[in-house]
């Protein structure tokens, strides 16, 4: 890879691509990462780019970390605090929602300053919908993934995720949530009519913040 310039403007020329490191950290017999003991500044820049990498592929998000509106302060995430909740329906999937355990990889916060439209275009496969077993919902701190960090990093996450080799805050989460569910058949709708037959104006009573 050489550095040309076209107009005055630096171009990378890529007949020859670009070598990148692959890591392939010490995994346990259970398949997860083997926790490091370094808890040094240059292991968490590692950490960083773990979580960042976690953050483009399963929607990982922290307060610091990927899309800050899917990052849930309660680390419930559970479908009757997200913004794509109506009644029982969700704006996005098509599945009849479980507000109180149910949650999705497009979980995000209610917001006023977030409009919504009815689109129920994802299957409940394709959002990875779930119903949690505990009745409340997902988060790291419900993971069986994630164990107690040999120290909190200087942010304070004090959890090690083991499926992506980083500490993590106990009330953030990813799309690889381990948390049980309950095994349901999440069918669509038979008759397309009624997936976007939502009634947007209801008052149904918001679930806590």
């Amino acid at each position: 890879m050489g550095i040309g310039s076209f107009l005055g403007i630096p171009v990378v020329n890529e007949r020859k691509p670009p070598v990148r490191e692959v890591t392939d950290p010490p995994r346990g017999k259970d398949g997860l990462f083997i926790q490091p003991k370094d808890t040094s500044a240059a292991r968490e820049v590692i950490e960083q780019h773990n979580r960042d990498r976690f953050a483009g592929h399963f929607k990982f998000a922290d307060p610091y970390t990927g899309n800050t509106r899917t990052y849930d302060a309660r680390g419930d995430y559970n479908c009757g605090r997200c913004n794509q909740a109506v009644g029982n329906k969700c704006l996005l999937v098509k599945v009849e929602i479980d507000r109180d355990a149910g949650s999705c990889a497009d979980w995000e916060i209610t917001c006023a300053g977030d409009p919504e439209m009815v689109l129920r275009e994802k299957s409940a496969e394709v959002a990875n919908y779930g119903v949690a077993k505990n009745g409340k919902g997902f988060g790291c701190h419900r993971c069986p993934y994630a164990s107690a960090a040999i120290a909190p990093d200087s942010r304070g996450r004090e959890l090690y995720c083991g499926k992506g080799d980083f500490r993590t805050f106990g009330n953030a989460c990813c799309s690889l949530n381990g948390a049980p569910v309950v095994e349901e058949d999440y069918d669509e709708d038979d008759e397309d009519d009624e997936d976007y037959d939502i009634d947007v104006d209801s008052d149904d009573d918001e679930d806590d913040e």
